[in-house]
């Protein structure tokens, strides 16, 4: 769970794991008191360590939630990344990328709701490349392949954006929705709109 910008020697299986003892503790402090209470202090008692501790894996608390914003985005594009690149055609690629990114968000709730919270108290912004751009060059190719039909790949990876960040929020807040259901209906929706 390293961000970018905690580059440096690798981390031992030790090591590793503590950091992840206090990530996983911030996330349950930010889910259960709010943003405002993840102090250090309070993460070092919620990770059962010491504040020292928690100082030596993360200078500050930005730090920790560089690491918690970071390793959602990391994690969830690793586990998207076998589904996609296992899929064949346009098609294919475009419901993979829709139904392994939602049921990432359906299964890290817990985690997704904590970001939510850092995203909205500071300045952080999600890592990576933006997610519309590389969207719209995606359909735009499955256009150019003609798998998919006329629309402007640009609005409809808005479209799908929203839809995806929406149910971030609205799986997250709802942990008992019948999430299979709602995945197939947002898959079978955008299936329809990319078809010639």
């Amino acid at each position: 769970m390293r961000s970018k910008s905690d580059a440096g020697p690798a981390l031992t299986r030790t090591q590793r794991a503590r950091r992840d003892d206090i990530v996983g503790a911030a996330i349950a402090i930010i889910n259960r008191d709010g943003y405002a209470a993840a102090s250090i202090d309070k993460i070092a008692r919620e990770a059962e360590t010491s504040k020292s501790t928690v100082l030596y894996h993360f200078k500050t608390k930005e730090a920790i939630n560089e690491a918690l914003v970071g390793a959602l985005f990391e994690d969830g594009a690793s586990a998207m990344a076998p589904h996609i690149t296992g899929a064949e055609t346009y098609v294919e690629k475009l419901r993979a990328y829709l139904t392994s990114n939602l049921r990432y968000i359906a299964g890290h709730a817990a985690h997704v709701s904590a970001v939510h919270r850092i995203l909205e108290n500071t300045d952080l912004r999600p890592p990576g490349d933006d997610p519309v751009a590389w969207l719209a060059r995606f359909l735009a190719d499955g256009q150019e392949a003609g798998e998919f039909g006329a629309f402007d790949p640009h609005v409809l990876a808005l479209s799908i954006r929203a839809v995806i960040d929406n149910a971030s929020f609205y799986f997250t807040a709802h942990p008992d929705l019948d999430f299979d259901h709602y995945i197939g209906e947002i898959t079978r929706l955008f299936d329809r709109a990319v078809r010639s």
